[in-house]
């Protein structure tokens, strides 16, 4: 993958789907791997490249939420136990701006208590705002981590302006303690159970 100009050639699509494989097969092996920080952004790449257009399905499993999934359990993980190298802000916010309504879904579909599940349940109108700016404003306060620590990248400021406007609102509820934090936690209890599945929710 690393070798490869645009992660469409027929050797890279093929260690990408042995990669998926050895996830979907076994997940468990996610938790306390040997190599995290490149096993993260070489998933996390998966999303931004033509593989999960060209398969949105593999093995019967939602390509887009596996990769981000496991993408950003990885992420979080290295941030929970200090082994985050800070170079890597970049390529998680990547994932956060490709995966914002992945995110967003997750967010949903693992709380039972989300107000749009509620609403859902009551018959009232669902308005999926509230779990989209989440995953906006999480990935403003990965941006604003990156500009604080010094590792920012000049490609990333369309994407910061974007949102910049909005900071108030976006950052107005903490999402990453309410929000991303307990998607972590929830995505660990399923790989701990050696079950990918919830990924097709």
């Amino acid at each position: 993958m690393k070798a490869s100009a645009d992660l469409n050639d027929v050797a890279t699509v093929s260690s990408i789907k042995d990669l998926l494989s050895c996830i979907i097969e076994n997940p468990v092996i996610l938790i306390n791997c040997a190599n995290e920080e490149k096993l993260s952004i070489a998933i996390s790449s998966i999303l931004t490249c033509q593989f999960s257009s060209d398969y949105p399905t593999y093995k019967d499993i939602n390509v887009r939420n596996l990769v981000f999934a496991t993408s950003y359990y990885l992420y979080m993980h290295q941030l929970e136990t200090g082994m985050f190298n800070d170079r890597n802000w970049p390529t998680f916010i990547t994932l956060l701006h490709y995966g914002r309504n992945e995110f967003a879904k997750f967010i949903v579909d693992t709380n039972p208590f989300a107000p749009e599940r509620m609403n859902k349940i009551m018959g009232r109108p669902i308005d999926n705002q509230r779990s989209l700016n989440a995953a906006k404003g999480l990935e403003l306060t990965l941006m604003l981590t990156a500009k604080k620590k010094g590792f920012w990248m000049e490609e990333l400021s369309q994407w910061y302006e974007e949102l910049s406007d909005d900071m108030d609102e976006l950052l107005a509820n903490d999402p990453f303690r309410k929000e991303a934090i307990p998607l972590y936690q929830g995505i660990t209890n399923y790989l701990k159970e050696n079950d990918i599945t919830f990924v097709n929710i």
